[in-house]
């Protein structure tokens, strides 16, 4: 119970927040049982788990999950008892030739690819990759990796058709002395955006205008002195644009709104208007709230004209 609280939001969640909500909560159940709270589960994460069970309850986890869940990835580690070699070396291991005091069993590669394949031959709708995780030292690389990872996959998340039709459990199904206990509950806080659409278009145009100006008064490429402004390819700011779905009539619409000439495809801002909306252009807190971030590539991307071929 003292390590539920890990799950509460960082400082930073609530300086820069979500795009949508997320609902975190923790339930104390037994692995075994088919508890209603497990329905409509997308991935199960097994890590270092099935080795501390016994076997009445290590034989139910496939039922249960494969069987009941049916969830799209199911991922499960375990020791790899082939490694253990290596622990002998330092006198690491257990009396009783284990890793830990709670270990029921520990198994080699090859038991491990026997309970995998049991898995699948009984419930076909998935197939499994095995893999590991700790690389053996030098001279050693025939034992394997400290852990081994088996990943199974529900075939129709790669459009294969499935051997056995998914169910829907009734409520028959379930026993309510199986059912999970709720430790624990938190929601993270989310930004909400309440803009239309075209708002969120106008307020996205109007930065890159401002980054488009900035990039040209860096560059190297002086603004012939018959140019009182900038001239920006409509196509340049509907690639910029495309996160929040802007079109080239929605573009064509909010420069017919504002005021602002159209020409060869290109949108042209007077000098005197980028100076004197700079304050309207520096606000950008709204979009800086959607955003997640900016990749490293779009950072270096530069808004520079190419000079024409002399």
């Amino acid at each position: 119970m003292k390590n539920v609280t890990s799950t509460n939001p960082l400082v930073a969640d609530y300086i820069r927040h979500r795009l949508g909500p997320l609902h975190v909560e923790i339930l104390k159940g037994n692995v075994a049982h088919a508890s209603e709270q497990l329905l409509n589960t997308d991935a199960v994460v097994a890590l270092e788990l099935i080795e501390h069970v016994y076997d009445d309850v290590l034989d139910k986890i496939p039922s249960n999950i494969f069987g009941f869940m049916q969830p799209k990835l199911a991922v499960f580690s375990t020791p790899n008892a082939d490694y253990n070699v290596i622990f002998k070396r330092f006198k690491t291991l257990l009396p009783n030739g284990l890793r830990h005091p709670d270990h029921k069993f520990e198994w080699t590669r090859e038991e491990f690819k026997s309970w995998c394949m049991r898995v699948v031959e009984a419930y076909p709708n998935y197939m499994f990759s095995i893999m590991g995780v700790g690389k053996a030292p030098k001279g050693f690389e025939t034992v394997g990796n400290v852990s081994q990872i088996a990943m199974f996959v529900r075939k129709d998340s790669f459009d294969m058709q499935l051997i056995d039709p998914l169910h829907s459990p009734t409520s028959a199904t379930f026993d309510p002395k199986e059912s999970y206990k709720l430790l624990y509950s938190v929601d993270y806080p989310f930004y909400v955006d309440t803009r239309t659409d075209k708002e969120k278009v106008w307020s996205e145009v109007q930065f890159e205008i401002h980054r488009f100006k900035i990039a040209q008064d860096s560059s190297e490429n002086d603004i012939p002195s018959d140019q009182s402004g900038y001239k920006i390819p409509i196509a340049d700011l509907l690639a910029r644009t495309h996160r929040v779905n802007a079109t080239k009539d929605i573009l064509l619409e909010l420069f017919q709104e504002n005021s602002m000439e159209v020409n060869d495809d290109c949108v042209f801002i007077p000098e005197s208007d980028v100076e004197s909306n700079g304050s309207d252009l520096n606000d950008f807190s709204d979009r800086l709230s959607l955003e997640t971030g900016v990749s490293d590539q779009e950072e270096k991307e530069c808004w520079d004209i190419k000079k024409d071929p002399e």
